[in-house]
């Protein structure tokens, strides 16, 4: 059998080396941007405030569009929050809502409250209104809503004064960094657990 050079053996060493450093940082690079893609996409920290915010207040308005026989006007809405503050890895702070993929805890868990007096919106009766809402929390309102009326309407009537209507929610994030949400009413999403630093609620007051 010929022996092989031994400046032969070399070269193909070093090339052996070379390729599996190559490869070494080329899975590297792979690992780095599909981990990198995934934080910047799922929303796993949380969603932005202000999404989340108008999302609730875009269903607010939108229930109350579909007006309700006998019932009195939406005089305040309070939003309770769960919130918790992240750092990102280029060393900006962000203030989030926890979501449902959220990985923060209840030791990281803050309360944000806020209150505000809707603005006027013009009423339309609809048939099957709750069907022709396509966000659910907007949905759940109307039905609630409704629930009401009808069960005022039994023998002796109810007269309609302030009434309180509080809805627990989670919130669903999607598309870059969390910043788009959806509103989702607790058993909507079906999940059997639900941590309490994930529930936040709407509180409506109705009165003349």
């Amino acid at each position: 059998m010929r022996s092989t050079p031994a400046g032969t053996v070399r070269m193909i060493r070093t090339v052996r080396a070379l390729m599996a450093a190559i490869l070494a940082v080329s899975l590297g690079c792979a690992t780095t941007g599909t981990s990198g893609s995934t934080a910047a996409t799922d929303g796993a920290d949380g969603a932005e405030l202000a999404a989340v915010i108008d999302a609730v207040k875009q269903a607010v308005q939108d229930a109350e569009t579909r007006d309700v026989a006998g019932f009195p006007p939406l005089k305040k809405v309070a939003l309770k929050l769960q919130t918790t503050v992240t750092k990102s890895l280029g060393g900006e702070v962000r203030y989030l809502v926890a979501s449902v993929s959220a990985s923060g805890s209840a030791e990281t868990a803050s309360t944000l409250e806020i209150e505000w007096t809707p603005a006027e919106t013009s009423r339309h009766r609809t048939v099957a209104a709750e069907q022709s809402l396509r966000d659910s929390l907007a949905q759940a309102i109307h039905l609630a809503k409704t629930g009401i009326a009808h069960a005022a309407q039994g023998e002796p009537p109810l007269s309609l004064k302030s009434i309180s209507i509080d809805l627990k929610f989670e919130v669903a994030t999607a598309g870059s960094a969390g910043a788009s949400v959806k509103i989702l009413p607790v058993g909507v999403t079906g999940t059997g657990s639900i941590s309490r630093t994930k529930v936040h609620t709407v509180a409506l007051t109705f009165a003349p």
